[in-house]
């Protein structure tokens, strides 16, 4: 019987009387159904798109024990995925395939260094075996070549195993399908249907026919994943979920070869990267944001992902010089995560949730590698509707066992492939091949019978379902696989019962699909997110100004540019300079004023008071004397503390403020890095911080000195631009030869008037409320220091503020990430519609 013959029986029969529905065809649906035919229930699985069409196809391909899970200390969350993970590759051996970890670091990350290998040490005891002996950095170079050679790099080796996650979903729904269960793909639940208060079947909408069905059932189960407040929204239900972007790129492995998976902490802050051999490619990934668009809709990889994970490539594996034309595909997918309110998407629990409402049994979020414990939790749920349930053993087998394809003209690895991801239909797809197509795919281990069996028998309505999820050469293949669509329309287009027309029609469309969503975005957006310019357009040369002021000259930089005038105030460790990563993109939009405060910049210091409110004062003078009116303040660090001030204390003179990690108290409960804390106590204490300062200058010179204070601002100094280095460098350099001890003295006269004003009782609260002027908060998190976003409290003093976390970059994102800075701090001018200036105001020049 072809598939759309079965599709016809199945529809016609749905009006019969079932004991369970199932909403959701991932990996959790898929689960449900197999272990309630396993029950003797009459149950029905309906998906509104493909199988596995969501998460389960778009997952970081690993079934892991759970080792991040160690750091929250939640140990029997480990044990039960350890457990999980040995019963998944014993069953589905050939699908689930073990692969050798390892955790790259080096004694300079510190604590965190000391941390992973405890983690890694405990995690193998509880797989059962004593921990191995770690590779040293010649041992690391032996077993892969191309990571990076550095000296004292360890790779610190644990257990995992890797999963054609679609194909996973695809053998647990045909094993239930076989023992009695049944299953429709791209039907949607229009309504729910209830009697007596409680639901008791479905409203069902067949896309591909066009028709519709009324279902009942003793029991729903919602197992829509990331879509599982969508059905809850038919009960009125508050939402649970909060919905997560993880993305990957897909190299060839001819290209990014690895024998082994390596996780590292990503240069720009905690978050682990994973690199992994995956069929015959390299995965890199992933990311882990807040997913905003609709959920309907094909999720896609966005340019800065793209950035970032290019980025811990570049980092690790520097001596391959990969670049974005060396990526095959893409792909994203969005997690079903619960929700728990915390700022870092990282730090959400990925615990599942199963909720009874009115009847219907909500199971969502978890992941792959527990799904059948997830099922049998969710079943444990319906207990009270179908008794029948009590006799289903949670510890029973999970998949069926694989027959033998030993007379099969197969080599072992093809017999092995086959077996573990088709399980007892593994003999038949094997006869159904015609002559050639147990050979694979060129570029592949897929094989061309795989094609013609899918095809066949598969439930495929559509052909990115055959491309992306029942094989994988839409993301194996360089650009989806185009060269080879003539081959697999001459295997597939019979099979599937398509005319010349709809297969023509099918192939504009999978291609169209694959461009927009598995390839990379256009290089244009790239661009704007790798490279950082500083030049400015000849209208507009970067002017160095200085203007008398009471108290003493002060610098600052003119970039021109029309519209609002913004005057943008530097931290303690930099200067103008610091702004020029964005004041140049930012001059399209406004006339941009970079001021020389403290610290490295050209303002002299000499008979002049650092402290915040001396500098307020300057910037006073330098508002209403320079400028002449109200402008936007924009301050980064100090420079953020001395502009929240201004405001509150001047409202005349403030359009709008932007604060850019403002300097500010730690929330309560905050745990700071011993380390750097031990070493901003000694900074400040007067003599000791000003002789460590001129001794740390004198030993690693003006740019080891620069790079030393920037450590503590970015979450990756890589990411600044060369020339800031070098400008910064070379005004560090000249104050060092013309003040050897007064540029400390500065510097650090300015640090302890910061902190005595943010221990101020009172003092900056009275400040944050007395701020009138639309406000943008900005926060790089700042995990050198202060670990916790400190930001959030002050978010919470003024819920008026527009709040940017930016969670993936340091404490100073105008120079680490200026693009998406400026396109943050732009779409907030155009949404508050700052009142701009009198285009004629004249700045004063010395």
């Amino acid at each position: 019987m072809s598939a759309s013959t079965e599709r016809e029986t199945l529809w016609g029969a749905l009006a019969r009387p079932w004991d369970l529905i199932i909403i959701g065809g991932g990996i959790t649906g898929a689960s449900v159904l197999r272990e309630a035919t396993r029950a003797g229930l009459k149950a029905l699985l309906v998906e509104q798109r493909d199988f596995a069409w969501g998460t389960s196809s778009r997952s970081s391909k690993l079934v892991h024990g759970g080792l991040r899970y160690l750091a929250n200390g939640d140990v029997p969350m480990v044990r039960q995925s350890i457990r999980e993970r040995q019963r998944l590759m014993a069953e589905g051996n050939g699908l689930v395939v073990p692969l050798d970890f390892m955790l790259a670091s080096h004694p300079k990350e510190g604590g965190r260094h000391w941390q992973g290998r405890a983690g890694i040490f405990v995690y193998e005891l509880l797989t059962g075996r004593w921990p191995r002996g770690n590779h040293a950095t010649s041992r690391l170079r032996e077993l892969e070549p191309s990571l990076v050679q550095e000296d004292g790099l360890i790779g610190v080796p644990y257990d995992e195993a890797w999963v054609d996650d679609a194909r996973l979903v695809l053998r647990i729904l045909r094993e239930a399908v076989a023992e009695g269960g049944s299953a429709l793909n791209h039907v949607r639940v229009t309504g729910l249907l209830r009697e007596e208060g409680r639901v008791a079947g479905v409203e069902l909408m067949d896309t591909v026919g066009q028709r519709s069905a009324t279902v009942r059932a003793r029991a729903v189960v919602n197992a829509t994943g990331v879509w599982a407040d969508s059905v809850r929204a038919h009960l009125s239900a508050a939402p649970r979920l909060r919905p997560l972007r993880g993305s990957h790129l897909v190299f060839s492995s001819q290209r990014f070869p690895l024998s082994h998976g390596i996780s590292f902490r990503h240069p720009r802050g905690d978050r682990f990267v994973c690199i992994m051999p995956w069929e015959d490619s390299t995965l890199v990934g992933t990311t882990d944001l807040d997913h905003h668009p609709s959920l309907d809709q094909e999720p896609s990889i966005s340019p800065e992902e793209v950035a970032y994970l290019m980025e811990a490539v570049e980092s690790r594996f520097p001596s391959l010089r990969l670049t974005l034309d060396d990526v095959v595909s893409c792909y994203s997918g969005v997690r079903p995560v619960i929700s728990s309110g915390a700022s870092d998407p990282s730090k959400e629990s990925r615990e599942h949730l199963v909720l009874e409402e009115e009847g219907l049994v909500t199971v969502t979020g978890g992941k792959l590698t527990t799904c059948r414990a997830i099922a049998h939790d969710a079943l444990r749920a319906l207990r009270s509707r179908i008794p029948e349930l009590a006799a289903l053993k949670p510890e029973g087998p999970f998949l069926g066992t694989a027959p033998s394809l030993d007379d099969a003209p197969l080599s072992p690895k093809a017999r092995m492939r086959l077996q573990g991801r088709y399980g007892a239909e593994a003999p038949a797809l094997v006869a159904a091949a015609h002559p050639g197509e147990l050979e694979p795919v060129p570029g592949t281990s897929t094989l061309w019978a795989e094609l013609r069996w899918a095809a066949r028998s598969e439930s495929v309505v559509h052909l990115d379902d055959l491309l992306l999820r029942r094989v994988r050469l839409g993301l194996l293949l360089p650009r989806g696989g185009t060269a080879h669509l003539p081959a697999i329309r001459a295997i597939c287009q019979q099979e599937l019962g398509w005319d010349d027309a709809r297969w023509e029609s099918e192939a504009r469309a999978y291609l169209t699909l694959w461009h927009s969503h598995y390839a990379l975005p256009e290089r244009p957006r790239l661009s704007a997110v790798n490279e950082v310019r500083l030049t400015t357009s000849q209208a507009n040369p970067v002017q160095l100004r200085t203007v008398n002021l009471p108290g003493g000259p002060v610098h600052y930089a003119d970039h021109g540019g029309s519209g609002p005038t913004l005057v943008m105030l530097h931290g303690l460790g930099g200067c103008h300079l610091n702004w020029l990563p964005a004041a140049p993109l930012l001059t399209k939009h406004a006339r941009v004023l970079a001021v020389d405060l403290i610290g490295f910049g050209r303002t002299p210091m000499a008979g002049r008071s650092v402290g915040v409110a001396s500098q307020r004062e300057m910037l006073h003078h330098f508002l209403t004397e320079v400028v002449g009116g109200p402008a936007v303040l924009v301050g980064n660090s100090w420079g953020g503390l001395v502009a929240l001030a201004q405001a509150a204390q001047a409202a005349e003179t403030t359009a709008g403020l932007v604060l850019v990690s403002p300097a500010q108290p730690p929330p309560r409960g905050t745990r700071l890095d011993p380390v750097q804390a031990g070493r901003l106590v000694l900074h400040t204490m007067p003599g000791v911080g000003e002789y460590m300062v001129w001794r740390d200058g004198r030993r690693g010179g003006a740019r080891g000195l620069f790079m030393d204070l920037l450590t503590l601002g970015c979450a990756d100094v890589r990411r600044v631009p060369r020339e800031v280095v070098e400008e910064n460098t070379a005004l560090v350099a000249e104050r060092m030869e013309r003040m050897p001890l007064g540029h400390s003295a500065s510097y650090l006269r300015a640090t302890r008037s910061m902190i005595l004003t943010l221990l101020g009782r009172g003092r900056f609260e009275s400040w944050v409320r007395g701020v009138r002027a639309p406000t943008l908060l900005m926060h790089g998190r700042q995990d050198r220091l202060v670990p916790v976003a400190s930001s959030e409290a002050l978010a919470a003093l003024r819920p008026d503020w527009c709040f940017e976390p930016m969670e993936d970059v340091g404490h100073v994102p105008q120079m680490e990430d200026a693009p998406r800075f400026v396109e943050r701090m732009v779409r907030w001018m155009d949404e508050t519609r700052a009142a701009p200036l009198p285009s004629a105001l004249a700045v004063r020049q010395a």
